[in-house]
């Protein structure tokens, strides 16, 4: 279990020395004020912690005794795949380090006297636990997009050097063409001319980086010459090496019974 949803970062810290649990909750807690700190003395322990609390970043010694630092970070990637976890050692080798990476560490630091780099190490677990929690957020649209593609909910399209390279078949039903003849169309061809000029002036400002996102509605046109009222949602973004706008297109005609 991890993930809490506040901006706050739960840290699991799994060491077998007791001292050295206290003295870096004190200096990561002191370091960063997001930072929360548990503290378990065995790699077991640890994992029933993970399968009971939120946990966003787990810090782990490598000598243990029973589960050193390897064996739990396989055990953490089999149940939890891009949890980040951060090996912190006194036991510091090229070969551990290089056995870290190919298990999937996240990051690794070796344990040093004193305290000045409790604030190296805490700015390592919020950066790692940002990375993670931004690939999280991109999964997650890129499988609402996904789902709206597939199930055809509302109209999908990509519009690039002036015309659509990419439309699904829900975008292409609400303007009566087939799919394949809408790619390489130009998007003004299904807007009503009294809106071509706002639509040409909006795509413009998005592609230069004026505007990210833009939402407006539109009279669309129909292949059969009938108007269609439609609510754009769209952004820039880079696509093949170049800007283009992707976005959604609602009917509100057709939610309405009008078409």
């Amino acid at each position: 279990m991890y993930a809490p949803t506040d901006d706050r970062v739960q840290v699991l810290h799994v060491d077998d020395e007791v001292s050295l649990l206290d003295l870096t909750q004190e200096c990561l807690e002191r370091a960063s004020d997001r930072l929360d700190v548990v503290r378990e003395t065995t790699a077991a322990a640890g994992l029933d912690r993970l399968a009971e609390s939120a946990v966003d970043c787990v810090l782990s010694d490598y000598d243990m005794p029973g589960m050193d630092g390897l064996a739990f970070l396989d055990r953490v990637r089999e149940e939890y795949d891009d949890l980040p976890f951060i090996l912190y050692t006194g036991k510091g080798s090229e070969e551990i380090a290089s056995e870290a990476i190919s298990a999937g560490v996240t990051d690794y630091l070796q344990k040093e006297s004193g305290i000045d780099h409790y604030d190296v190490l805490a700015n390592k677990i919020e950066t790692a636990v940002a990375r993670h929690r931004t690939e999280r957020e991109l999964r997650a649209t890129k499988e609402q997009y996904q789902r709206l593609v597939e199930q055809n909910v509302v109209g999908i399209y990509l519009i690039q050097n002036g015309e659509f390279r990419f439309v699904n078949e829900k975008l292409a039903a609400i303007h009566g063409y087939d799919r394949s003849e809408m790619i390489g169309m130009s998007p003004l061809t299904v807007v009503a001319e009294s809106d071509r000029d706002r639509v040409r002036r909006n795509l413009q400002v998005r592609l230069a980086g004026g505007r990210e996102e833009l939402n407006y509605r539109i009279v669309g046109k129909h292949r059969d010459g009938s108007t269609l009222d439609l609510e754009l949602h769209g952004g820039r973004i880079e696509y093949e090496g170049g800007p283009a706008v992707m976005g959604v297109v609602v009917n509100w005609s057709e939610r309405d019974g009008e078409v």
